[in-house]
């Protein structure tokens, strides 16, 4: 069993922690080029007409069925007036104390001498594995273009569908999951050359709180 880090953004992580975000896509690099009849990924091809996964599914960098990744999300090293030293987490403001041994008490002294963070709040990426609070088994692991996610998917991605009233008459509007996925991607994903439009090859990892 392996396990790493991923990289959660602030909204994801209570929908993770309330079972609501099981799955999540990530953007194969590079993406596979097309040679005639053949995608080709990382010099393994397959069929434009079939399904990738059992091809290059073994090489997502996220790992597979039965591995572990741990969250890496915004947070600070503090200290309450009580004395209790430990860490903040930025999604919701929860504090977790560090363990009570000598090994944690020293990681969490070096997080708070920091020259240039202290106990202001880090970018996610630089949260080490000690600070990390959620753990998460892999389930499923498997590989398509953007644009294939499904109304059920997006849900399991942690958008809800809505229903609205509208008009005089109070008639109801049920707002889909799927456009609200469509919207969060491009706010994130747009300027780094991968909008849903432009439909890349996505990892698609389904997972479970431990």
């Amino acid at each position: 069993m392996k396990e790493q880090g991923i990289i959660f953004t602030g909204d994801s992580v209570p929908l993770i922690l309330a079972d609501l975000k099981g799955q999540t896509r990530r953007v194969l690099k590079p993406q596979p080029i097309i040679d005639g009849l053949y995608y080709e990924y990382k010099d393994i091809p397959w069929l434009k007409t079939g399904d990738p996964s059992p091809f290059i599914g073994h090489l997502c960098p996220y790992g597979q069925p039965g591995d572990r990744l741990w969250v890496r999300e915004t947070w600070r090293a503090v200290e309450l007036d009580n004395g209790n030293d430990g860490i903040l987490y930025k999604a919701d403001n929860h504090f977790k104390s560090i363990e009570n041994s000598q090994a944690a008490a020293d990681l969490w002294c070096d997080a708070y001498a920091d020259r240039k963070y202290g106990n202001k709040w880090r970018p996610s990426i630089f949260m080490p594995r000690w600070a990390s609070r959620i753990a998460l088994a892999v389930t499923d692991v498997r590989v398509e273009r953007l644009q294939e996610i499904s109304e059920e998917d997006a849900i399991a991605e942690g958008l809800q569908k809505e229903v609205i009233s509208v008009g005089y008459q109070n008639d109801s509007v049920t707002l889909r999951a799927r456009p609200k996925f469509v919207y969060l991607w491009d706010k994130i994903n747009s300027d780094r050359g991968y909008s849903f439009e432009s439909n890349p090859w996505v990892w698609v990892i389904s997972f479970k709180v431990v």
